[in-house]
């Protein structure tokens, strides 16, 4: 194979993943806010939230939940103690005395997915929308994530993530990487194609997870996001997303190098499960770059002024462009959306530093499972 022939095919993936990059822009750019002024929805809501070791988040969680902009008749608060070692529980009586809407059941084995089982069959109502215990959200969130939901008679909805870091590198990364994230998980989402979800912020209806099974044979630790979305639209269900800021819930960045790493091989764990369309692009989102880096590199200088030696060079910067540039643009709309600063220069640092770790970290999580609030993963 010719080296323009390679050079060719590099500059044909990188159009296809830009192409697809600048649909999931385009999305983000062109759906609006919310502009319901509705003080409430006629649909009743069960917000689930599954809580390990959780004490030092819960509160302003707890807070955040209580000051929705919904009758409070129609809204109730599960929290799920999933065998906590520290005051979790304490820390939700202490809240039940004065509402009436918040619960507290225990999970009956460990797990988050045994405990959102469990928080989805104790619901009241048929609209579930989960929390993680860690984040934040703002007052229309159960509003606006119901109305949406009623309007489209969607069983499932893909809800935006927002990482706040400390103004460190550490953080920012985390802020950036996020935003990529939520850019290609929404984008995805939002042109019918769901696959990437969040389990911090994942709303659906209570008949739909039963009719699906739930969590049923699952053999996961983590993955209650991409796993439900994938037995969703295998059995048809309707799934949208939702890039609307009132849905958004925000969490802080890992404050450690450490703690950042065993995130993120937790999460990539859950990925050897998941596969298809997702998982593919992910596979070629990760080597195509390091494939053209390669091939840059080995590239010899003198091959310029020979036959086609131009032409090479040319495909090999468009690919280069095609690699870098579509992915600044779609964290940029995400980012905006989100209110957070965005910087071309840094957008696109923190994506070759993606581009160095994520492969690492793959290949760590085939040998290595790490602990995460004192249980293997």
């Amino acid at each position: 194979m010719t080296a323009l022939t390679i050079a060719f095919v590099l500059f044909g993936i990188g159009l296809v993943q830009a192409m697809l990059l600048n649909a999931w822009r385009d999305v983000w750019n062109a759906r609006g806010e919310s502009t319901s002024d509705e003080g409430g929805t006629a649909v009743g809501i069960s917000m689930v939230i599954p809580a390990r070791n959780a004490g030092r988040t819960l509160v302003p969680l707890l807070q955040d939940l209580f000051a929705q902009d919904v009758p409070k008749d129609r809204i109730e608060v599960i929290v799920v103690d999933d065998q906590s070692e520290d005051d979790t529980a304490d820390v939700v009586r202490g809240m039940m005395s004065r509402w009436p809407q918040l619960t507290l059941i225990a999970a009956p084995k460990p797990g988050k997915k045994a405990a959102i089982t469990a928080g989805v069959a104790a619901a009241r109502y048929g609209l579930i929308i989960l929390t993680d215990a860690d984040a934040r959200c703002g007052p229309s969130r159960a509003r606006t994530i119901a109305e949406r939901m009623i309007a489209g008679g969607v069983d499932l909805m893909i809800l935006p993530v927002r990482t706040m870091g400390t103004h460190s590198f550490l953080g920012r990364l985390q802020e950036e990487e996020q935003g990529a994230l939520a850019g290609m998980a929404l984008g995805d989402a939002m042109l019918g194609r769901p696959g990437l979800a969040f389990g911090a912020n994942l709303a659906f209806r209570k008949d739909a997870f039963v009719a699906v099974g739930g969590y049923d044979g699952d053999r996961f630790a983590s993955g209650d996001d991409v796993f439900l979305v994938a037995r969703m639209r295998k059995a048809g269900r309707t799934i949208t997303g939702c890039a609307d800021t009132s849905c958004l819930v925000t969490v802080e960045a890992e404050g450690t190098w450490a703690g950042f790493i065993t995130q993120r091989i937790r999460w990539a764990g859950k990925m050897r499960g998941a596969i298809g369309y997702m998982s593919l692009l992910g596979a070629v989102a990760l080597l195509w770059p390091w494939l053209l880096v390669a091939v840059s590199v080995g590239y010899p200088l003198e091959s310029l002024f020979e036959d086609q030696g131009p032409e090479t060079l040319f495909l090999l910067i468009a690919a280069w462009g095609l690699a870098v540039v579509p992915v600044v643009g779609l964290v940029r709309a995400v980012r905006t959306r989100f209110q957070q600063p965005s910087t071309a220069l840094v957008t696109a640092l923190g994506y070759l530093c993606f581009l160095v770790y994520a492969p690492l970290i793959v290949g760590v999580t085939m040998v290595y499972r790490p602990l995460w609030k004192g249980r293997r993963v």
